[in-house]
């Protein structure tokens, strides 16, 4: 075989066992490096016919290699340190090193290229003293590639192979948006990065995506030229009658201070009362906004209108303590009349529960229109979240969800009501188009120990798509910094597996004990991955393989500048607007 004894080809010999498997390699100095792609040429008979053998190639993976001079001892080594002398001035050999590589067996394939890239399974060991080469770039594109050679449609261009940057690594798109893909990695190892050249290469297919961004990292999306028109921002005000009083009354007493048990007995009545006061009808609106301004004395209420939020809470609990307080009985008619029951038979004791829950109420509003506002300035020029979010799901669509402003237990809440209303509609066939949601920070919303009401509930909707998502087309990305803190449940449903450098050993733990299709040798690489690489794993790719993810057109609204580059180019800034 000729190819074979191309000493610019030529790496190494395989010695001791070899087994299907795995086999060890006598490495020619030099000439490859951990995670490289080898292959070795076999012949296999096949047994009980007199058809001449099959040649075939054998393809291999680097997973460590050893280094060892056995004519320099460890205690000549102690000895020349204890009295500081240089090996080279002595006459111990130090030219006899033997490197072995230890290499795993990916699969075989006919010589004649009949497989397409299709790798079989080794069923009988490589023979000793035959020769492992190192493939040409195409042969290894090819089989990284596998059956996507024939499936390009669904390949999506993310990677260059660490060790050979010449050979390109796509993956399969479908196993991302059918069966869940998890991306994993440290603060600063370059998760974000990686998913946005993942959804710019979704969008080329007109992929429709959902993204729950949690600080921002993915407004850069909509400057991107071929996404401009296709990339749409929303804010995300607060839906406060789209959940339970019980709900809101946890949020008021979270955001205000807490409210006594006799305030939360009250407080369903005015929250009721405040989702009845909003009717169709614009000349009743006027006149219900009209009268509410006049009674608590506020004629911002009547400039600027009543919306659906908190502080119409508020305001109708101050209306209530001011009719008490008054016995204005017409008054006390018209909440009855508007949806508020029973508030003819409160007593002067309500006044005053009614004056605590108002009390609460304004700092909630406040504290969450603080909320709202943030999240309007980190989402820029962005419209408000639709009440159809069926209108977040269109073709060729990326629809970016800002969540940044609100707290842990709001961005939960939010993403738990839109995750919930879409995939609801694609269970009824309401919804005819596929969705991908992709959870930046998935810590956050599918944690692996709740500790609020909003936490268990985001848990449940997360679990539902991980588990039937496939079966009614809704697919997840999960980004983690913390995979230790995921729900494990949703995380072992993902199929494919973006891993980036990791260096909390709780972390690496979690990541090897979930992640079937993760060796033990790749484990073991993820505290020294640079920025930047990544190991590719499971339904994605034709085999785990390490690579540098390719920089995706986008930036992020976080991209970190150098602080003292970004400290002078602030104060430039404030030079010039003369402040």
């Amino acid at each position: 075989m000729p190819e074979i004894l191309d000493k610019n080809r030529y790496v190494g010999t395989l010695v001791g066992e070899s087994t299907s498997r795995e086999f060890r390699l006598a490495v020619a100095h030099e000439t490859i490096r951990e995670q490289d792609i080898i292959a070795v040429d076999a012949e296999l008979r096949r047994p009980d016919t007199d058809e001449p053998p099959e040649k075939i190639r054998v393809w291999a993976k680097v997973q460590r290699i050893e280094r060892i001079n056995p004519l320099f001892p460890r205690e000549a080594g102690h000895e020349l340190a204890a009295t500081r002398t240089d090996p080279f001035d002595t006459v111990l050999s130090l030219s006899r090193e033997m490197v072995t590589a230890v290499c795993q067996v990916l699969g075989a394939e006919p010589l004649d290229g009949s497989a397409k890239g299709k790798l079989d399974h080794l069923r009988y060991p490589p023979q000793p003293a035959t020769s492992a080469y190192r493939p040409d770039s195409g042969d290894i594109a090819r089989v990284v590639l596998g059956e996507l050679e024939q499936k390009k449609n669904r390949a999506l261009d993310i990677a260059t192979l660490a060790n050979r940057k010449e050979v390109n690594v796509s993956v399969d798109g479908h196993a991302i948006v059918t069966r869940h893909l998890a991306i994993l990695a440290m603060t600063g190892a370059g998760k974000s990065w990686t998913a946005r050249r993942i959804i710019e290469q979704l969008a080329n297919k007109n992929y429709p995506i959902v993204i729950f961004d949690p600080h921002g990292d993915y407004t850069g999306l909509a400057e991107v030229p071929n996404l401009k028109n296709r990339v749409r921002r929303y804010y995300a005000q607060f839906p406060l009658f789209e959940e339970d009083s019980d709900t809101v009354a946890e949020i008021v007493s979270t955001l205000g201070y807490g409210l006594t048990d006799t305030m939360r007995g009250r407080f369903d009545d005015v929250f009721r009362a405040a989702k009845s006061f909003i009717v169709d009808d614009e000349e009743e609106m006027k006149q219900r906004t009209e009268w509410l301004s006049k009674i608590i004395g506020n004629p911002n209420v009547n400039q600027y209108g009543v919306k659906a939020n908190m502080w119409l809470i508020a305001n109708l609990a101050q209306a209530g303590e001011i009719i008490l307080g008054k016995a204005n009985r017409e008054g006390q008619d018209k909440l009855r009349d508007w949806g508020w029951d029973g508030f003819r038979n409160y007593t002067g004791t309500d006044r005053r529960t009614l004056e605590g829950i108002k009390k609460r109420a304004y700092r909630a509003a406040a504290a969450l229109q603080r909320m709202e506002k943030t999240n309007q300035i980190v989402a820029r020029s962005a419209s408000p979240l639709p009440t159809d979010r069926k209108e977040l799901v269109k073709y060729g669509q990326i629809s970016v969800v800002a969540l940044a402003g609100y707290t842990g237990d709001f961005q939960a809440t939010l993403y738990n009501i839109i995750a919930s209303d879409i995939f609801e509609s694609k269970v009824a066939g309401e919804l005819d188009l596929p969705v991908l949601f992709l959870l930046e920070e998935a810590h956050n919303f599918a944690p692996a120990h709740a500790n609020t009401p909003a936490e268990q509930q985001s848990i449940m909707v997360t679990k539902q798509i991980a588990q039937e998502g496939r079966k009614f087309g809704v697919g997840l990305i999960l980004i983690s910094q913390r995979p230790s803190r995921l729900d494990e449940t949703t995380l072992s449903q993902c199929n494919s597996y973006i891993i980036m450098r990791m260096v909390n050993p709780a972390d690496q733990n979690y990541v090897r004990r979930v992640v079937e299709t993760l060796g033990e040798d790749e484990a073991r690489m993820l505290p020294d991955l640079d920025v930047g690489e990544a190991i590719l794993s499971g339904q994605l790719i034709n085999f785990p393989v390490l690579v540098r993810m390719k920089a995706p057109e986008s930036q992020g609204e976080h991209e970190e500048k150098d602080a003292f580059d970004a400290l002078e180019e602030a104060h430039r800034q404030t030079a010039q607007l003369g402040r």
